[in-house]
């Protein structure tokens, strides 16, 4: 689980200046969300609700950070996980 948030983090759209409502945009963090739920699902509602603030013009810079760093927290979490021998939860 890892390795795929690693690469969604490496495949991060430019979230603090594309149109949050973008095809592209909104697939890319259906797929975070999804992964990170699978570490976490406390760190998937905390990236939903970064997401929503993509929205705001004022907000979205802070949003978007907010969005990688949720991803990245997960990916410690998952290799923590990993090395205690605790499975990743399927997304539900």
């Amino acid at each position: 689980m890892a390795g795929e948030l690693d690469r969604l983090r490496r495949s991060a759209p430019d979230l603090a200046h594309l149109d949050p409502l973008s095809a592209e945009v909104r697939a890319w963090l259906d797929r975070a969300h999804d992964a990170v739920k699978q570490v976490d699902k406390a760190e998937a509602v905390i990236l939903r609700m970064h997401q929503r603030y993509l929205l705001d013009p004022a907000e979205k810079i802070v949003a978007s950070q907010e969005i990688v760093d949720t991803i990245d927290r997960a990916a410690r979490t998952a290799v923590i996980m990993h090395k205690l021998g605790v499975a990743s939860r399927p997304a539900a």
